[in-house]
């Protein structure tokens, strides 16, 4: 049935061209988290307010995919498998605009180095399931693939420790019990971020092992 798929499938990129904008979304969404942890701009609105309008970009294109994939007489991979994949990466765009607000709401003073660097594995991790994506449209490069998957999940189990030793290491100063809620919220949002990034792997995987 997998060969024949790849006979069936149109030669036209549209699916994939689809999949690479949320991607791209997502990496944008980034960057921007990253310029308003690292106090970049003096306007955080005009971050949060870019976020926010990539945000909805995005939720345009994971509608886009559904719709094209339901009209469509045969797409790359099972409908179920087009849905999760779009699903997964429109996750991730939600989580970076809930980091971002939870970070404008909560932070009152510079970001802490540990929230600097969860932002930083975003991007990373976004770039590496970007390059995942993107090999979707020829399977035969699957062990690449897989590369960038486990590159994600390295990064997501680092961005675990990050956040680990931040919180203990601010349950041992900060007495305002406030305070200590505020910052364990922003790096919980960040590292479900990365959780998100490691859940896309998951539908990655599961396309390479039915379609091979």
């Amino acid at each position: 049935m997998a060969t024949l798929l790849k006979f069936l499938v149109p030669k036209d990129r549209a699916f994939f061209d689809l999949f690479d904008q949320s991607c791209t979304i997502n990496i944008q969404m980034a960057e921007l988290l990253f310029k308003l942890v690292s106090g970049e701009s003096e306007d955080h609105n005009i971050q949060l307010n870019q976020i926010s309008r990539l945000k909805q970009s995005g939720n345009e294109v994971k509608h886009k995919v559904y719709l094209a994939s339901a009209k469509a007489f045969v797409s790359p991979f099972a409908r179920s498998d087009m849905y999760a994949l779009a699903s997964s990466i429109n996750n991730i765009c939600d989580y970076i605009h809930i980091s971002s607000r939870r970070y404008s709401l909560f932070q009152s003073e510079p970001a802490s180095p540990a929230i600097k660097e969860l932002a930083g594995i975003i991007i990373e991790s976004c770039m590496e399931l970007q390059a995942a994506v993107t090999g979707l449209s020829n399977l035969d490069n699957s062990d690449a693939i897989k590369d960038n998957c486990n590159k994600i999940k390295q990064l997501e189990h680092y961005a675990d420790q990050v956040s680990g030793k931040a919180v203990s290491a601010v349950m041992e100063i900060e007495k305002n019990s406030v305070e200590l809620i505020k910052y364990t919220e922003i790096l919980a949002a960040l590292e479900r971020t990365t959780d998100k990034c490691e859940h896309a792997t998951v539908v990655i995987e599961s396309i390479i092992i039915k379609n091979k």
